[in-house]
C-alpha cells in the first residue's frame, strides 16, 4: 500500500516521464509566453470576473465571506457564485509576492499537474501498465479544452481536478481500505464541489459507496466494506455535506441580498427550450464545442468505439468500474439535461465531463490488459499510441495558439483548423483591439488626472459589464456596443446613478443616439490616444 507522500511525489521514473512530457507540452502550447499574458480571447468576461474578485480583496481587505466585483450594478459589487477559494488564495499570494496576474494562472496549472501525478500513480497500480497509464493521461493533456483552460483563471480546471484526485484516493481507499485514502478523497471532493458545484462526480461516488457499507447495504450491491468503525466517517461525511450546504446557502443569500443576477447560481434545464434554441445548441455543441474541443474528432471516435466496447463486456468489471462506469454515464446525461441552455457558447461547462472519458478508458485498459499481444502488436500500438499523442498534441497547440498567440507560425502550418475557428480567432482579436486594449493600462493616466478607484465611471464600450472595469481597477458600470446601437436611451438611464467619469474607448461611438441624448450632460475632461474621458456636470 502507498503511503500519501508515495501518492503525491513518486520517485518512479514515470513521473520523470510524465514531467518531461509536460515540459515538452507547456513550451509546444507557448505556456512560456501566454503564463504572462493579460484576460483575453474566448470567455475573457469570465476572467475578468475571477481577476476581479480577486483584485477587490486584494485592495479591500481579506474578507472572504464579501466577495466583490468592480462592477457596481449590484449592491457596492458584492456578489459570489463558486466559492473564491482560488480568488482568496492567489489575493493572499499577492499580499506576499506582489500583484501578477501569471500567479494566479500558475496556481491552476499547479493544481491540475498535481492531478495528473496522482492519476499517474494510481492507473500505475491498477492496470501495472505504464502504456495504459499513459495513454489516458494523453486523452486529458492534449485536450483543446483543457489546453485553453488549464493555465487560466477559471475555475473549472482545477475544481475538476480536485475532482479527478477524489476519485484517485477514492480507488486506493477501496482498493486497500486505508481511511487516509478515505479523508483525502472526502477532502478534495469537498474543495471540487465547492469550487464548481458541477465537479461532484468524485466526491459523489465516494458517497455512493461509503453509504452502502455506511447503512449494510453491500451484500445486496455487491460492493466491499470499507470501514471497520463507522462513526467518525459518518460525521465527517455529514461535516462535508453540511459545509457544501451551508456555503450554497450563503451564497444564495448574498447575492439576494445584494439584488443580483450577475452569476448562474441554478440550473438552465433543457425543459425550458423551445425548438429553435434546442437545434441552435445542439449545432453549436457538437459543430463547435463538444468534437474539437471537448475531444478532437479521431479521439470522439475512438471514445466512441471503446465506450461500446465496454458496453458490450460490462460484466467482466470489477464491481468498483462497474459502479464508477454507470455512475459516470448517469452524470453525462443528467449534466446535459439540467445544463443545456449553457452550450450556445460556454464551453467550460464540458470540462468536468472529461472524468467520464477517463472512467470509460480506465475501463477498457482493463478488459485488454490481460490480452496475449505478441511482439509485433506491441510494436504496432504503441507506434499507434505514439503518432495518435503527437497528433493531438500538435493539435492542442494549434487550437490553443489560434485564440491566444497572434500571427502563429504553428496556426498558419497547421492544416486542420476549420474556417468558422479561424473567423472567431480573428473576431475576437480585432474587436478587442479596436476597444477594451486601449485601456488595459490606462489605470496611471486616471490617476493622473485625480480619477480615484471608487469613483464611480460609465466605460463605452465594453464586451462585457466587467471587463474593462477590471482592467482600470475602477469601480462603475459598463455598456456593450451592440446595446448602445440597439437601445438610443441606455446610456440616459445611467444619468442618476451619481457616476463622475464616462471613458470611452471607441469614439465612434459618438455618432450613436444613445450618446447625442446625454451629450448635454457631459464636458471634455481629457484624451489620451483613442480613449476619450468626459465629466458628467451633474456629479460635481
Amino acid at each position: 500500500m502507498p503511503s500519501i507522500r508515495e501518492t503525491f511525489f513518486t520517485k518512479h521514473k514515470n513521473s520523470g516521464i510524465l514531467l518531461g512530457i509536460l515540459i515538452v507540452l507547456f513550451f509546444l502550447n507557448s505556456y512560456e509566453h501566454t503564463v504572462f499574458y493579460r484576460p483575453g480571447s474566448v470567455h475573457q468576461w469570465r476572467q475578468a470576473d475571477c481577476l476581479s474578485i480577486t483584485k477587490n480583496y486584494y485592495e479591500e481587505g481579506l474578507h472572504f465571506f464579501q466577495p466583490k466585483i468592480h462592477y457596481q450594478g449590484v449592491k457596492d459589487g458584492k456578489t459570489v457564485s463558486e466559492c473564491p477559494l482560488l480568488n482568496y488564495t492567489v489575493a493572499c499570494l499577492w499580499r506576499v509576492f506582489g500583484e501578477h496576474e501569471f500567479i494566479y494562472r500558475l496556481l491552476e496549472y499547479f493544481i491540475f499537474i498535481s492531478s495528473l501525478f496522482v492519476l499517474l500513480k494510481t492507473l500505475k497500480n491498477f492496470l501495472n501498465s505504464s502504456w495504459h497509464a499513459f495513454f489516458i493521461i494523453s486523452l486529458v493533456v492534449t485536450s483543446p479544452l483543457i489546453v485553453y483552460y488549464d493555465l487560466n483563471f477559471i475555475a473549472d480546471v482545477p475544481a475538476f481536478s480536485l475532482s479527478l484526485m477524489s476519485f484517485c484516493f477514492l480507488f486506493q481507499f477501496y482498493q486497500y481500505k486505508s481511511l487516509r485514502f478515505f479523508y483525502l478523497s472526502l477532502v478534495f471532493g469537498t474543495l471540487a464541489v465547492l469550487m464548481k458545484a458541477s465537479a461532484l462526480l468524485g466526491l459523489g461516488l465516494l458517497l455512493f459507496f461509503s453509504l452502502l457499507d455506511l447503512f449494510n447495504l453491500t451484500k445486496y450491491v455487491g460492493t466491499e466494506k470499507l470501514f471497520i468503525k463507522k462513526t467518525l466517517p459518518f460525521v465527517f461525511i455529514g461535516l462535508s455535506i453540511a459545509i457544501i450546504a451551508s456555503w450554497y446557502k450563503f451564497a444564495l443569500d448574498y447575492n439576494h441580498h445584494n439584488t443580483n443576477d450577475v452569476f448562474l447560481l441554478g440550473i438552465l434545464p433543457i425543459w425550458e427550450m423551445n425548438a429553435e434554441e434546442l437545434a441552435h445548441n445542439s449545432k453549436v455543441l457538437f459543430n463547435n464545442f463538444l468534437l474539437p474541443w471537448f475531444l478532437n474528432k479521431p479521439m470522439f471516435f475512438l471514445f466512441t468505439t471503446l465506450f461500446v466496447y465496454v458496453v458490450i463486456y460490462f460484466k467482466k468489471l470489477p464491481v468498483f468500474l462497474k459502479y464508477s462506469f454507470v455512475f459516470s454515464l448517469v452524470f453525462f446525461v443528467l449534466y446535459f439535461v439540467f445544463f443545456f441552455q449553457v452550450f450556445n457558447r460556454h464551453d467550460y461547462y464540458l470540462i468536468n465531463l472529461m472524468v467520464v472519458p477517463i472512467i470509460t478508458f480506465m475501463c477498457f485498459s482493463f478488459l485488454i490488459q490481460h490480452y496475449n499481444w505478441d511482439q509485433t502488436q506491441m510494436r504496432y500500438a504503441k507506434l499507434f499510441f505514439v503518432l495518435l499523442f503527437v497528433f493531438n498534441a500538435i493539435n492542442a497547440a494549434a487550437m490553443y495558439r489560434l485564440r491566444c498567440v497572434p500571427d502563429d507560425k504553428l496556426v498558419h502550418w497547421y492544416p486542420f483548423i476549420s474556417e468558422e475557428e479561424d473567423n472567431l480567432a480573428k473576431y475576437l482579436t480585432w474587436d478587442y483591439s479596436n476597444s477594451v486594449q486601449r485601456i488595459e493600462n490606462f489605470t496611471p493616466e486616471l490617476r493622473k488626472h485625480g480619477i480615484q478607484r471608487q469613483d464611480l465611471i460609465l466605460s463605452v464600450p465594453d464586451i462585457s459589464f466587467n471587463i474593462s472595469l477590471y482592467f482600470m481597477d475602477q469601480k462603475g458600470y459598463g455598456i456593450t456596443g451592440e446595446h448602445i446601437r440597439l437601445d438610443s436611451t441606455v446610456m440616459a438611464k445611467f444619468l442618476n446613478l451619481h457616476i463622475k467619469y464616462l471613458v470611452m474607448s471607441d469614439t465612434s461611438f459618438k455618432k450613436e443616439r444613445a450618446f447625442q441624448k446625454i451629450v448635454g450632460n457631459l464636458e471634455p475632461f481629457f484624451i489620451k490616444g483613442n480613449v476619450e474621458v468626459f465629466k458628467f456636470k451633474n456629479a460635481f
